[in-house]
């Protein structure tokens, strides 16, 4: 995740950059800007806890912060789940100072932007896994009479509940990509896209309750991890 000096259209832009999914970056048409001190590297943005179904979204970088900005992407949202785009330049990261997600329409709500360089696994899923989105899981209490009958049900809390599991993973590999993310969990909550080729819906911004604990699968060199995650619904 690139950091930077943020700005913005509306109200509040500050708030799609932290970590409080119930504070929003709220606006009309208009962007959100977010600048670095240095020059960084970009190939993924991503986007959670918005109300943009519908409406039209342009991502755009420029690699100073003077010229002007150069389209990524752009696309109409068909629903309000997380939004996980990869702009790359033939598999290469763009190296950048500034990124701007613009939204059109009216009454727009947005409480995660997030822009770097996604961790890549060095292997795909295979069979066993639930998409994020349809990984749901809904908590709630039942109410009734006296005599036992049914008056009905309140939900408390609804949110995504995926797991992930990747096997074949070589020692060096993991040594050298995964473990220094899987030591900013439990801690930080985070953006996860599981195969964006094979399951675009399989996109959410989550957390962790349990570090990530990898196991030697026995294989010559190689060990699997996984993690159960609660999204944002």
């Amino acid at each position: 995740m690139i950091e930077g000096t943020v700005t913005g259209d509306g109200e509040n832009p500050d708030r799609a950059a932290n970590d409080y999914t119930a504070q929003r970056w709220t606006v009309d048409a208009g962007s959100w800007t977010i600048e670095t001190a240095a020059d960084a590297l970009v190939d993924t943005v991503f986007i959670a806890g918005h109300n943009l179904a519908g409406k039209l979204v342009t991502i755009l970088t420029s690699d100073d912060t003077v010229s002007a900005m150069v389209l990524r992407a752009s696309f109409t949202p068909t629903d309000n789940s997380a939004i996980f785009v990869m702009i790359n330049n033939a598999g290469t990261p763009y190296t950048i100072r500034r990124v701007r997600v613009t939204v059109a329409g009216t009454d727009n709500a947005v409480a995660i932007i997030r822009a770097g360089v996604s961790l890549q696994m060095e292997q795909p899923f295979y069979a066993g896994h639930t998409p994020a989105t349809k990984a749901r899981v809904t908590e709630g209490e039942q109410s009734f009479s006296e005599t036992g009958q049914w008056q009905g049900r309140t939900v408390k809390r609804v949110a995504l509940s995926p797991a992930y599991n990747w096997r074949h993973l070589t020692k060096t590999w993991y040594d050298a990509n995964f473990e220094p993310f899987a030591q900013t969990l439990p801690a930080n909550p985070f953006a996860i896209a599981g195969n964006p080729s094979a399951m675009p819906d399989d996109v959410a911004w989550g957390w962790t309750n349990q570090d990530a604990r990898p196991v030697t699968m026995g294989l010559v060199n190689l060990m699997e991890v996984s993690m159960q995650v609660t999204g944002l619904r």
